[in-house]
């Protein structure tokens, strides 16, 4: 027994109707795969990035138990040459108006900041970006070399702090002369001086390509925003500050991050360069106007600092688009009116305040 041609179409339709419903479905479930993608993605990454710089920004101006908030109380053995510095003398210098932590709102142009002589047109250095410079000793000391270090050269070329006790003096491994020493051969007593590897980081957001090759093609995960860290490493046997073969990449899609140091200075005159020690930030320094006022002593009475991170997703989504406004303390961004997501996070952290050492 055949169908009918009335029967037929209606099959037809209803299949229609069922393939249509199916279609449909598999799309929503497509887009909301890809949304949590996306998301996941710029969880992890706000995560991490966040973590990392809380954790750096709490050891700044740690220096392994010796006197040196100040590191010409723990100067280098002899003049020490960083190529790619990032001043003269930058690197192994910590002055009132060069100190452990430096924090620049960078100007809302291409041009790269003139007394950061790190940088050159290669860093992309995306505008109206911050950069933020952090120095310390590393968290763990070693106080010998073994036979492997030697045939590795674990040390040489490198930068570390020699600590005895309250004292210190930057080195630079291997030494040339009896004072200091470098480290030992192992195994060595208990009161052996110890070595911590001297750490300089340099952090700042770049967009890859230049401006103009971003403009036109602003998908491009070349011009993705990403955040790159500089450090202080070595080359042919000598310290430099430079990129790692990674290109310094820390995290990608990181678009901003903003950093609003807590002040303990009750009187809020940052001019007569002292605290008022009741471990409380009276207030936030927050804009840019805030960083132009003050003196060179800026962060000797910063004990906090809030941590705010912009994370863009790496790919458009052409179902949406970004109409919200960001704020990190006084600062706003957006609405961006691209198709790409974004996320704010935020953490506060404790800073060591050389005031108290």
């Amino acid at each position: 027994m055949g169908f009918s041609t009335v029967e037929l179409l209606i099959s037809m339709v209803l299949g229609l109707l069922v393939v249509g419903a199916i279609g449909s479905l598999f799309v929503q479930h497509k887009t909301n795969y890809r949304q949590n993608e996306q998301f996941a993605l710029m969880q992890e990454n706000g995560r991490f990035t966040l973590n990392l710089l809380a954790s750096d920004l709490a050891l700044a101006g740690f220096w392994g138990g010796a006197d040196c908030n100040d590191l010409s109380r723990c100067p280098s053995a002899s003049a020490i040459s960083v190529q790619n510095d990032c001043g003269t003398n930058w690197t192994t210098t910590t002055t009132s108006s060069s100190p452990a932590t430096h924090y620049l709102m960078a100007p809302s142009a291409d041009s790269i900041p003139a007394d950061w002589p790190c940088f050159n047109s290669n860093d992309y250095l995306k505008p109206g970006t911050n950069l933020l410079a952090l120095r310390h000793a590393e968290g763990k000391p070693v106080y010998c070399q073994t036979g492997e270090d030697k045939r590795n050269d674990r040390f040489a070329g490198l930068i570390y702090l020699r600590t005895s006790g309250s004292n210190g003096n930057l080195v630079k491994l291997p030494v040339s002369t009896a004072t200091p020493p470098e480290p030992p051969d192992c195994p060595v007593s208990s009161s052996s001086a110890a070595y911590w590897r001297y750490v300089v980081h340099v952090y700042y957001i770049s967009r890859g390509y230049t401006a103009r090759q971003c403009a036109s093609k602003p998908t491009d995960p070349r011009c993705a925003p990403r955040l790159i860290r500089k450090t202080l490493g070595r080359q042919t046997g000598n310290p430099i500050i430079f990129e790692s073969d990674d290109g310094g990449e820390i995290a990608e899609g990181i678009e901003y991050f903003h950093i609003e140091f807590g002040i303990d200075d009750g009187d809020g005159n940052m001019t007569d360069e002292s605290c008022d020690m009741d471990g409380i930030p009276e207030r936030y320094l927050s804009t840019r106007e805030d960083y132009a006022a003050i003196t060179p002593d800026e962060l000797d009475c910063a004990i906090s600092a809030r941590v705010h991170v912009l994370v863009r997703s790496m790919e458009p989504d052409s179902s949406y688009t970004d109409d919200k406004t960001y704020t990190f303390g006084s600062v706003t961004l957006g609405p961006f009116g691209d198709h790409f997501r974004r996320k704010v996070f935020t953490t506060t952290v404790q800073l060591r305040n050389q005031q108290y050492h």
